[in-house]
């Protein structure tokens, strides 16, 4: 079964890559099996600021769209921003206007979107609730949502599906790594993308 479309800095190991013990083409018959498609799970919580929790994977080529469409869906007004690097604690803006995030944000799309180090997500809570959306290094999306409804309408919307066994592409040997400065003009590394997001973050 064809995966769905993968950032740059999402791929499949080498043969030479895989770990001592694994049998690379043992693993490449059962990926190749899995369902691992776009398409979304969606998974109800209790006792806790959201409802629902979701995961949602999206090809590389609509994730800004499709991120900037959930969170002014389940956001909409005041938000923080959230940037960081995998394995890694994230950086946590403050509160400030929804389109504010997003501002920062678009300036780097291209490496938020395809890096496989950076992870980075907008979010919104209070006493009672909490909505984020949030996407990986691996590059697909976490939802913690109060808002179940217009999460499921707004996917839809793009065309992404709720998928029973719905499998992500972090369930088999993966690799996450840095976009190359040298794979064509203008991409800039992970340390300036963090370092230039961290500067605006400090002034909300």
């Amino acid at each position: 079964m064809p995966i769905y479309k993968l950032a740059l800095g999402v791929r499949i190991p080498r043969n030479d890559e895989y770990p001592k013990g694994y049998d690379p083409n043992e693993i490449k018959k059962k990926r190749d099996l899995a369902n691992i498609v776009e398409g979304f799970v969606l998974n109800g919580v209790s006792k806790k600021k959201f409802s629902h929790y979701a995961e949602v994977n999206v090809d590389v080529d609509k994730i800004w769209e499709v991120f900037c469409g959930i969170a002014k869906q389940i956001i909409k007004n005041e938000a923080y921003g959230i940037i960081g690097l995998k394995d890694e604690e994230p950086k946590l803006s403050g509160f400030t206007k929804l389109e504010k995030v997003i501002e920062v944000f678009e300036k780097f799309k291209f490496e938020l979107t395809n890096d496989g180090y950076l992870e980075f997500g907008i979010a919104h809570y209070d006493e009672n609730t909490l909505n984020e959306v949030f996407i990986s290094s691996f590059k697909y999306m976490k939802i913690w949502t109060t808002k179940k409804d217009s999460l499921v309408e707004i996917l839809n919307g793009y065309g992404i599906q709720q998928i029973e066994n719905l499998q992500f592409i972090d369930e088999y040997p993966i690799v996450s790594e840095a976009l190359s400065t040298g794979l064509m003009k203008g991409i800039r590394h992970y340390s300036e993308v963090i370092e230039n997001i961290e500067r605006e973050f400090n002034q909300f």
